[in-house]
């Protein structure tokens, strides 16, 4: 079988946070050692080549309220791993494994959701809104039933979702991550889950989610400085993710951050059903930190091995460009212009041109271009 090569590039390994105009070279759906006469040699001279992208936070349940297509948009996008975030709970698993993981040719793994009904008409009511939903032992038995796909624990900590129940629905989301060893993902949201016990919760591995919204009284940052709580939960090695979605993204929290230095550490688009229009994809996502102050390299290692770290999918390969890791490519362009990225003023966008997913091209946007 002829070995594909791109060349001309500026590579970008995540592993070292470096640039370098070299070839990236993929025989038999894997990263592979140097060109060889009778390779297949692609042009990508001027592009930016990296690791296919890893979106941390995404709704993929097709067919369910909030689920999106994932070979609609993954591809065009660069996106070659997807994490769903709790779209389904203990009760639906089965029909998201179906609908959803086994239909696509994107690789997909999930939060399970403490509510065994999971996202279902959440416009109509939030899943925690009835507390016997949050069954600690059907969430059990789901992880254990399937860990080839469940990597963790979601829940939606908020008002509009469990109302006076949505505390009580953290604590049982954190002593189910803790009975199956696997991370919790807190949504962070309007009070009554307060930010400071949310963070009192979150340890090693664990992540806050919407960590850069606004929500007055429940945002991470207290009188111009990071809170102390959020603070002690990132020191015990707690994440911060974006999870931009509808309301998940608040660009004054995100300049104030990027102001004090704390970066997040995993981008990710919350893209679904509703808010498909305001995330656009995920290299739109990606522009709007560049745009705030994040340099390339910095936001492009949010966007591949550390979200594939968070999924625990980094020691197979995902994320990187290892020789021997699947060859999941995302070939970027730096479009100059004057863009108005929802209502951040930028000079460049990233586009993706070109993706593949274990060294097959899954999309090509070269002709178009």
């Amino acid at each position: 079988m002829t070995a594909l090569v791109l060349r001309g590039g500026e590579v970008f390994d995540p592993e070292t946070g470096q640039f370098a105009v070299r070839d990236v070279r993929i025989a038999d759906g894997v990263f592979a050692g140097p060109a060889v006469d009778g390779d297949e040699l692609v042009d990508v001279t001027g592009m930016v080549v990296c690791p296919g992208l890893v979106d941390l936070h995404t709704h993929v349940f097709t067919g369910q309220d909030l689920g999106v297509d994932p070979d609609d948009f993954a591809p065009p996008a660069g996106t070659t791993t997807l994490i769903d975030t709790g779209s389904a709970g203990g009760h639906l698993f089965g029909a998201f494994r179906r609908s959803a993981v086994e239909r696509s040719a994107t690789r997909i793994r999930a939060f399970l959701n403490i509510s065994s009904v999971g996202t279902t008409s959440i416009m109509l009511g939030g899943e925690l809104k009835a507390p016997h939903y949050a069954n600690e032992d059907v969430a059990v038995e789901c992880i254990e039933a399937n860990r080839d796909l469940l990597i963790g624990v979601k829940v939606r900590a908020s008002a509009d979702v469990g109302g006076e129940h949505a505390t009580e629905a953290l604590r049982r989301a954190r002593r189910v991550a803790d009975r199956v060893a696997l991370p919790l993902m807190v949504h962070l949201g309007p009070r009554p889950a307060a930010i400071d016990e949310i963070a009192s919760l979150l340890g090693k591995g664990d992540i806050l989610t919407h960590a850069f919204s606004g929500w007055e009284g429940n945002r991470v940052i207290l009188d111009g400085r990071l809170r102390d709580s959020v603070r002690a939960a990132r020191d015990r090695g707690a994440l911060l993710d974006i999870g931009h979605g509808m309301s998940g993204f608040d660009p004054g929290t995100a300049r104030a951050m990027l102001e004090l230095g704390e970066l997040p550490d995993t981008i990710s688009t919350d893209l679904h059903t509703y808010s498909r229009h305001l995330v656009v994809d995920f290299p739109t996502v990606l522009s709007k930190f560049l745009a705030l102050g994040m340099s390339l390299p910095q936001v492009l290692a949010r966007a591949t091995l550390a979200p594939a770290r968070a999924a625990s999918l980094a020691d197979s390969g995902v994320g990187t460009l290892r020789v021997g890791a699947p060859a999941d490519v995302a070939v970027l362009r730096r479009v100059a212009g004057d863009f108005d990225l929802g209502g951040i003023p930028a000079t460049e966008r990233l586009e993706c041109v070109v993706t593949l997913a274990a060294g097959r091209t899954v999309y090509d946007g070269r002709a178009a271009a």
